[in-house]
Order: C-alpha cells, then structure tokens, then sequence
C-alpha cells in the first residue's frame, strides 16, 4: 500500500511543485503590494500567527488531527480570500497573465456595433 501512494505521489509531483511554489510566491507578493487593501494584506500574517501560537478552536490538549486542522483551515481560508479579492489586474500582474479587459466588444462582440462618426464641421 505503501508503495502504492509513494508512486502516486512520484507521479503528481512534477506537475504539483511548481503550481504551489507559484501560489506561494502570488501570496507573498500579494502580502506585500500596496494596491491590495491593508485588511487583505493582514489576512495572511495573522492566519499564520494563529497558526503558530497554541490556542484555537479546537485545544491542542486533545490532540489527534482535529487539534491542527482547525489552523490549516483558517491558514487556507485567508489565502484564498486574499487571492480572491484581490484586484483582478493585480493579480494577473503577478502570475504574468495578461488582466481581464474591460470593454464591452471583448466581452461580447455581438452586442457591438461597427460605426463611424461624422461631425459637421463650423463654418
């Protein structure tokens, strides 16, 4: 069985390492740009000193994997809310993707109409 999820593993890894090491960097990076709002910013930091320091929702005094699972959870909700709301372009700046664009013929191209104007001119 062993074996098994060890090879599993082996499989998955390549694939795996560099998808988390670039979210790793995207929630650093994040933590530490101005354009995203102090509260997101603090978000990370604070879920990781809950982390650290011995108290939370379920005592660490009765053991077992409900002691720490309570952390990884407020851990991984505090990432995710600082991914999600961050600015979308900020984000985007930061895995190298191009932002979302804003305009309406980009978003959807038949409710566009292709005109030109003319204006007369001042005589």
């Amino acid at each position: 069985m062993f074996r098994l999820i060890l090879y599993i593993v082996q499989l998955l890894m390549p694939s795996f390492i560099p998808t988390v090491v670039r979210y790793l960097l995207l929630v650093w990076r994040l933590t530490f740009d101005k354009r995203v709002s102090r509260f997101l910013r603090a978000l990370v930091p604070l879920a990781i000193v809950y982390f650290i320091v011995p108290f939370g929702l379920v005592p660490d005094r009765l053991g077992g994997p409900l002691s720490k699972a309570d952390d990884f959870i407020i851990l991984g909700l505090a990432v995710l809310l600082l991914i999600k709301f961050a600015p979308a372009y900020v984000v985007a700046e930061h895995l190298g993707k191009t932002p979302p664009s804003d305009d309406l013929e980009d978003k959807d191209s038949s409710n566009v109409v292709d005109g030109q104007a003319r204006f007369p001119k001042d005589d």
